[in-house]
């Protein structure tokens, strides 16, 4: 469980002739054999394979591995006079262990005799006074990136406890420059001592040749594939000031290789002709809601046809840059629905967004996601029910790895309806039996009130809801399989909506470390015990399954979209959500159960959705 900072600077001089005709000058050191703290794996092997691609981009490369503070000092005198003496592009990377105290970050030599905090000053390099080192260079452009891993390398030294905070601190992006860091800052990143290279070192060595990337394109391409590579673990973080365009393997993009066949030409003209359309929707604003197509949907087609595009990638960053423009707008007018609803559509376009925490935060309880509840004919009131804004999400195993119906992945989008904020509860299950004449079902001496209803088939949930949409004159059913899974995902892509790991309390199953599931006394647990989705639902992750109006099929074809009318005895029924019998695997929001009409366990319950 180490922790290291990989910093790369680059300090490019921008002028009228193309950058490959520009004198290039790096600096690279690694530092892996540390005397004092723990040994790091991936650094120098960095370090090497960075000095070969800056190589491959015409940069004249001065590199230091395992050196001291004199030694990187000293390299650091001879990269900056090469630089006021006529370089024009200036590039500076840093792999080892770095730690960050009151706001600085501090690169470790591998000689140091750190006893308290207070010898960091004397003992590591301070990474900013490097940086303003370089900036009395000239006019330049700089690229900041740091790679953070876990642990501080002085915990535990000595008998002292690890001082500094967590990850690396923020550092602000001044004029002409660019601010990457691995992970965010606070956080800390990964590092896989089976592979050669660090996780962002790895996915920049392959991205840092392509032709055309301008810098930002760069590091968001890096980002996205560490996203990716750790299943949403290490988030990288990018800040920049206005920036000329330059592309570190040249802005010029080859032409394309020849066309291999009539399929490949094909293909390239449906999204040549895709993505005028994705266009079309951003300018007309129908970003991720809209009649006939939106931005998110088409630019989502472009990438399941072509998984890197570059162009359909900007162009779900500027939906996501548009929706934060109108929260902002929205924040300062008070406007407290529709910072929900815009962004409860950044949710569904890019989830793990920085500033979406920021947002939520700024949120007064007025801002709540809209609750209400209708009034039954006694002059009592129906089930608390909460708006679920219209958008598109990806339907199905979006992580991968699912089991076989819950494939193929594909683009839906919903409609705006209610649904019920818990689990329909034995208090409101019980109400309607009594003024009906219908048998009660039985508690499993759990106990009844506000835990959720079981032991009800999909007949018995159907039935509720005609009675409720008697009572209220509203329109009361149960959801379809699309509408459960895109209220229960609230924008998120993960196997549960708040993360890919189960974690502790945060739902009723087994395995679940809360006082309720198959590994507790009682199963059930009271509705709302745990926290809401961003949408404001409660128990959509465990609990009891959850019966939907749609036709089960054993892959998705179309019928998740909608309810089964008339239906057999014999028909299959889809329910979404596991129950506190199952373990995490079964509680994920994309795994799926069946069983007929008439079928009833005490696993099984309902939430109703509602139309206006």
């Amino acid at each position: 469980m180490f922790r290291y900072i990989a910093v790369f600077i680059s300090f490019i001089f921008l002028f009228n002739t193309p950058a490959y005709a520009a004198s290039r000058v790096a600096l690279v050191i690694g530092n892996a054999n540390y005397q004092k703290i723990s040994r790091l794996n991936n650094t120098i092997n960095d370090a090497d394979d960075m000095e070969q691609v800056l190589r491959e981009l015409d940069f004249e490369v001065i590199k230091v591995t395992d050196g001291t503070k004199r030694q990187m000092l000293d390299a650091v005198y001879e990269f900056t006079q090469k630089l006021q003496r006529g370089g024009q592009v200036g590039l500076f990377y840093f792999s080892g262990h770095g730690v960050q105290k009151d706001g600085r970050n501090y690169l470790m030599p591998v000689k140091t005799n750190i006893r308290t905090a207070a010898d960091l000053e004397f003992e590591a390099v301070d990474a900013g006074r490097v940086l303003a080192n370089l900036k009395q260079t000239g006019d330049a452009l700089n690229i900041i990136i740091l790679d953070a891993c876990r642990d501080n390398p002085f915990k535990g030294l000595l008998g002292f406890k690890s001082f500094g905070e967590r990850g690396l601190a923020r550092v602000r992006a001044i004029s002409s420059s660019i601010v990457a860091y691995a992970t965010e800052p606070g956080n800390v990143a990964i590092e896989r001592g089976s592979e050669r290279n660090g996780v962002y070192t790895k996915h920049l060595l392959k991205l840092i040749k392509r032709p055309g990337l301008s810098l930002p394109e760069l590091f968001s391409e890096v980002g996205r594939a560490v996203l990716n590579d750790t299943d949403g673990k290490q988030e990288p973080w990018v800040s920049f000031s206005p920036l000329p365009k330059f592309c570190l393997a040249g802005c010029q993009v080859p032409p394309p290789p020849p066309v291999a066949d009539d399929a490949n030409q094909k293909q390239t003209k449906q999204i040549t002709k895709l993505l005028r359309t994705c266009q079309r929707h951003f300018n007309a604003n129908r970003l991720t809601t809209g009649r006939g197509g939106t931005a998110f949907a088409c630019y989502e087609k472009v990438l399941q046809k072509d998984k890197g595009n570059v162009e359909a990638l900007t162009g779900l960053e500027k939906i996501a840059a548009k929706y934060v423009g109108w929260i902002e707008s929205a924040l300062n007018r008070g406007q407290c629905n529709e910072v929900q609803k815009y962004l409860a559509s950044l949710r569904q376009v890019t989830p793990k967004f920085p500033k979406i925490a920021e947002f939520e935060a700024r949120l007064q309880p007025p801002c709540s996601p809209k609750v209400f509840r209708d009034r039954l004919r006694d002059g009592s009131f129906g089930p608390e029910m909460v708006w679920i804004p219209a958008g598109s999400f990806r339907m199905g195993t979006v992580q991968g790895g699912g089991d076989s119906d819950e494939k193929p992945v594909h683009l839906v989008t919903v409609k705006p309806f209610a649904m019920e904020k818990y689990e329909a509860t034995f208090a409101e299950y019980d109400k309607f039996a009594e003024a009906t004449g219908r048998r009660k079902p039985s508690d499993q001496g759990w106990g009844r009130g506000n835990r959720p209803v079981i032991n009800v088939s999909w007949n018995d949930a159907a039935a509720y809801a005609k009675w409720l949409s008697q009572q209220t004159g509203q329109k009361y059913r149960l959801p379809t399989e699309a509408e459960w899974e895109y209220a229960a995902r609230a924008g998120s892509k993960t196997k549960y909506w708040w993360g890919n790991n189960i974690g502790k309390n945060r739902a009723a199953c087994n395995g679940c470390g809360a006082k309720w599931g198959l590994d507790a006394k009682i199963m059930t647990a009271p509705v709302g015990s745990f926290q809401p989705n961003p949408f404001g639902l409660h128990d959509t992750v465990g609990n009891v399954w959850e019966w939907t109006c749609s036709e089960y099929e054993k892959k998705y074809k179309g019928k998740e979209k909608r309810c089964l009318q008339n239906s057999a005895n014999n028909s299959l029924f889809a329910l979404r959500g596991g129950s506190w019998a199952d373990q995490a695997w079964g509680v994920r929001i994309a795994n799926r159960f069946r069983r007929t009409r008439t079928g009833h366990s005490r696993n099984y319950g309902f939430r109703l959705a509602r139309t206006k």
